[in-house]
């Protein structure tokens, strides 16, 4: 049985979006929020890494870098500039 033509647009249109680059029309604070599961307003190291893969599924060359190596804990510790254990947005934009 072969789709219906509505069908076959439909199941196209589903194609071309699930295949389509990465959009640089996400900003850090969309991604930022996104990464913050807990709305606690700052990164565990565990929403740091999701920020990084987001980041980089985004196109940002930077945490392209980090993700290819493996590098979240040492560019995590690198940016908690009060070692506090979690990144602001402050911490985020200095770095």
């Amino acid at each position: 049985m072969k789709p219906s033509g509505t069908a076959r647009k439909a199941l196209l249109a589903v194609l071309i979006l699930a295949s389509a680059p990465p959009t640089m029309a996400q900003t850090p604070a969309d991604i930022f929020r996104k990464a913050d599961a807990d709305t606690s307003g700052g990164l565990s190291r565990a929403e740091f890494r999701r920020f990084i893969d987001l980041s980089a599924e985004a196109g940002r060359d930077r945490a392209k870098m980090v993700r290819i190596n493996n590098a979240y804990d040492r560019a995590f510790a690198q940016l908690d500039s009060d070692k506090d254990g979690a990144l602001s947005r402050a911490e985020l934009r200095s770095g």
